[in-house]
């Protein structure tokens, strides 16, 4: 089982376990940290709809009937009878309709609609952001030279990149064989190319875009991981399958030993 996979069962029901997703997380501590974050999402959820329905759905007690006095074995006298001809009738007023209370109704209605946006909600966090990955791709495409490069970046070139793009990094990149800081997004962006043991990565350190967690796409053939990095986050991509998490979390390391 994948993340991706592991991250929709945990977005539709956090609190279900499949053995799949049990033998997935003990050995995933990123899912793990995922699952506990929406299950404490849900607890606050359930505590907020929290309501009394029984005290809101109680009507008002029926009155209580009047009891008719007991008769009598024989009318009295009509000496003793009132005399009701110059009694006016009394008329009672008519009581107004009582509204019915529906306010458990909406309520419920709410609950189950905040309930539908929370598991949508939780369905599109645990996706990665395709667009975002579309355009990661198409730059990289449009740049299509730079996997070939083999010689190592200069430090003067590399921190021109860096200083443009508004980014620091402290060591422990692999050597840097592309530099370019392009324009994505409205920013400029630091736009690497990296030699590793199991071929040529390309990074893009995006300062302004950030994700939740992370996040694998797939691509028009290219392999790419989202990771979220202390400000922003760092994009990278493979043209052959490889397991990209080791160059990223060099890349986040780089970032945050920067200060």
């Amino acid at each position: 089982m994948t993340c991706n996979e592991a991250r929709e069962l945990i977005g539709a029901d956090p609190e279900s376990m499949t053995p799949e997703l049990q033998a997935h997380l003990s050995d995933c501590a990123d899912c793990q940290s995922f699952r506990k974050e929406m299950l404490a999402l849900n607890a606050r959820i359930r505590r907020a709809l929290e309501i009394d329905w029984r005290k809101m759905g109680a009507q008002p007690a029926p009155p209580t009937p009047v009891q008719a006095p007991p008769a009598t074995a024989s009318p009295p006298p009509a000496s003793l009878r009132p005399d009701n001809s110059n009694v006016v009738p009394f008329a009672r007023p008519e009581r107004a309709p009582v509204p019915k209370n529906t306010r458990p109704r909406f309520m419920a209605f709410a609950a189950s609609l905040v309930g539908a946006l929370l598991v949508g909600l939780t369905l599109w966090l645990s996706r990665p952001p395709e667009s975002l990955a579309a355009e990661i791709v198409e730059h990289v495409e449009g740049e299509p030279n730079s996997w070939s490069a083999t010689r190592p970046v200069g430090t003067e070139e590399l921190e021109a990149v860096l200083r443009k793009s508004g980014v620091k990094l402290g060591a422990g990149m692999q050597p840097v064989v592309y530099a370019s800081a392009c324009w994505f997004r409205g920013h400029f962006v630091p736009h690497f190319v990296v030699r590793t043991q199991d071929g040529p990565v390309t990074v893009m350190i995006l300062k302004n875009e950030t994700v939740p967690a992370a996040q694998q796409f797939s691509e028009s053939g290219y392999s790419g991981l989202l990771v979220p990095a202390r400000t922003g986050s760092v994009a990278v991509l493979s043209r052959s399958p490889m397991a990209l998490e080791k160059p990223a979390s060099e890349v986040v390391r780089a970032l945050q030993s920067s200060t």
